[in-house]
């Protein structure tokens, strides 16, 4: 009896783990196969990348077709990248890994370019080419900024106590330089009379300048 009510215990553990074998089967490892790739492959280095288009089929050991996603916003939680989706490429990004559910599914080649300027100020000395994305200065083609010297043009800026200004712009770039216009101020029409209360302001404000400076120290 006993022999009987031990085969049959055996049996039924057979039994269980023959139906638990079909399930583990059934629900096992899936395939992840990047069926289209993303509309956008080329970039410039002031842009994020795009995920549209991508499209992940998913199969089961069988080869049956369990879904096919195509990305989106309402399916970004399945979806992640290799890049931050949320940042600006970088030139030396050349793929971008597609993850559905943390699985890798492909490696996407993608093609990152700079985005160049030519011909843009570099500051008060140079110009050059620019990238517009990543600010990156090609070496090799900074120049001095060049003026015309008898292109100075004037600034209606003076005051009572402020020296008038005129301006110059590279022929190259267009950056602009000021110079000073030495004892114009005060010296218009209308303040010609008032130089003394002029040149009293002067002393005040050096006066004052004295004054804080020693308060500072």
């Amino acid at each position: 009896m006993k022999t009987k009510r031990l085969l049959a215990t055996v049996l039924s553990v057979i039994m269980l783990l023959s139906v638990f074998s079909v399930i583990s089967l059934a629900a096992g490892p899936y395939t992840f196969t990047l069926t289209q790739g993303p509309t956008k492959v080329e970039y410039f280095d002031y842009e994020r990348f795009d995920p549209t288009g991508i499209t992940v089929t998913v199969t089961d050991t069988t080869g049956a077709t369990i879904e096919t996603l195509t990305y989106s916003e309402s399916l970004s939680n399945r979806f992640s990248f290799s890049v931050n989706l949320t940042k600006k490429m970088t030139v030396d990004t050349t793929a971008v890994d597609v993850f559905l559910d943390g699985a890798l599914v492909a490696s996407v080649p993608v093609i990152v370019n700079h985005k160049y300027e030519e011909n843009t100020s570099l500051g008060s000395t140079k110009h050059g080419t620019k990238c517009f994305g990543c600010g990156y200065v090609d070496p090799d083609s900074m120049e001095e900024h060049s003026y015309d010297d008898t292109a100075w043009t004037p600034n209606d800026d003076s005051t009572f106590l402020r020296d008038n200004t005129e301006s110059n712009f590279c022929l190259v770039c267009n950056h602009e330089i000021k110079r000073e216009i030495d004892g114009s101020a005060g010296y218009d029409i209308e303040f010609a009379e008032y130089q003394f209360l002029r040149d009293i302001m002067v002393y005040i404000d050096l006066l004052l300048d004295a004054i804080f400076g020693a308060i500072k120290r």
